[in-house]
C-alpha cells in the first residue's frame, strides 16, 4: 500500500453526497450516491445509496490515486510500484482468483461527467 490514510480521505471527499459512477475501461462497476466511506485496513468501504437502498461495495487500496478533469482515477496497475526487471516474475504468480480490478485503472466519476 503506497497511498496514505490522508491521501486517500482526501481523494474520495469531493465525491461525497454526489451521484458517482465507478467503472473500468471496459464495463461499470457501481453507480448511486456516495453517503459514506471507511477506509479498513486494506479495503475501502463505500456506502452507496441506488434506487432507495443502501449497498455497500468494498474495494482494495489502490497502488497510486490521482485527478485527470474531474475524474478521480485509482490505480491497480502492478507496475506502478514493482520495477520493471521483476514484472516478470510476478506475473507468474497465481492468478486463478484475481480481482477484476487486477492490473488495471478504475475511474470514479460524477453522473454529469460520464465521459470516460
Amino acid at each position: 500500500m503506497n497511498v496514505s490514510l490522508e491521501k486517500v480521505t482526501d481523494f474520495f471527499k469531493p465525491f461525497l453526497l454526489k451521484d458517482i459512477i465507478i467503472k473500468t475501461d471496459k464495463k461499470v462497476l457501481k453507480r448511486g450516491r456516495l453517503k459514506i466511506f471507511q477506509v479498513k485496513q486494506y479495503y475501502i468501504n463505500l456506502t452507496l445509496e441506488y434506487n432507495d437502498a443502501n449497498k455497500s461495495y468494498e474495494i482494495p487500496y489502490p497502488y497510486n490515486t490521482s485527478y485527470h478533469n474531474n475524474v478521480g482515477i485509482l490505480n491497480y496497475h502492478l507496475s506502478s510500484f514493482i520495477p520493471n526487471k521483476q514484472i516478470n516474475r510476478v506475473k507468474f504468480l497465481d492468478s486463478s482468483s484475481k480481482s477484476k480490478l487486477y492490473d488495471n485503472l478504475v475511474y470514479i466519476l460524477t453522473s454529469e461527467d460520464d465521459s470516460v
